[in-house]
């Protein structure tokens, strides 16, 4: 049988995983805005799910809105930044963004949509062990981006990023701090409150849950716009109808991750 070692794009998913996820593919099919018994108790579910996600990476359950993966996540903090900003600042005035030269195309892809409507995009040089350069993250800074997007870890190089001294010195600057962690949550321990960062992307896919589901994490001072409109879902910041499954899933693979994760 062959061995699989792609487990940065995606990780087998876990048997104990798949268990939990069952009752909500077969029994409990209740819509978890529904007031009666069976909306209820998907809804616990959820909630149950949401403090289990939390709690990986030590944030409060409110601080977590449930997407359809890490690519959405990111997404959600660049353009939901990025919208709000729209309703404050004075027409025709230049908002700018900088990422690092390692970002994930979900970051890149993102920050370019934002070009092509008019923000200025900064690229933050990294050295040849792909770590971020000091230099060019204060030449960045002081050219006053409003948002700042920083891997943690990088799903081809496995580098690791500061990001605790980064959102610091992001956070001095006045911008708002990103933090792309989903190669790095259930691989090593990640602390959103720690770390610094306003926002914090993670994935199910990449901890033995299933694919599809993930979340961003939102500091409480931060006010974003959503993407998706049109229902009071996920404390209204993502409208419709939640992956109840999935997010399951997610729960309880960031539990078990939890309780078995080893740190060298």
């Amino acid at each position: 049988m062959p061995v699989y070692l792609d487990h940065n794009a995606t990780t087998p998913l876990d048997a104990r995983v798949l268990d939990a996820m069952l009752p909500y593919l077969r029994e409990h099919y209740g819509n978890p805005s529904s007031v009666h018994l069976q909306g209820r108790t998907v809804r616990a579910a959820l909630d149950q799910a949401r403090e289990q996600v939390a709690a990986l990476v030590n944030a409060h359950p409110s601080q977590v809105v449930f997407t359809s993966g890490g690519t959405e996540a990111n997404n959600y903090a660049l353009k939901g930044v990025a919208a709000r900003l729209a309703h404050h600042m004075a027409p025709h005035t230049p908002c700018r963004i900088a990422i690092s030269a390692i970002e994930h195309s979900s970051v890149l892809g993102a920050a370019q949509a934002l070009v092509s409507q008019g923000w200025q995009c900064d690229i933050i040089a990294v050295d040849a062990q792909c770590r971020i350069l000091p230099t060019a993250l204060s030449a960045a800074l002081k050219a006053g981006p409003h948002l700042v997007s920083v891997m943690m870890a990088n799903n081809e190089t496995g580098v690791i990023q500061d990001i605790a001294a980064i959102s610091a010195q992001v956070r001095a600057a006045g911008a708002v701090m990103h933090t792309d962690a989903v190669q790095a949550a259930g691989k090593m321990p990640v602390d959103f409150h720690a770390s610094g960062a306003h926002l914090m992307s993670v994935s199910a896919h990449k901890l033995h849950g299933p694919k599809g589901v993930g979340a961003l994490i939102v500091d409480k001072s931060l006010d974003l716009e959503p993407l998706l409109h049109g229902g009071g879902h996920e404390m209204e910041r993502r409208a419709g109808t939640e992956n109840v499954a999935g997010i399951v899933g997610f729960g309880a693979a960031a539990q078990w991750v939890q309780d078995e994760l080893v740190v060298r």
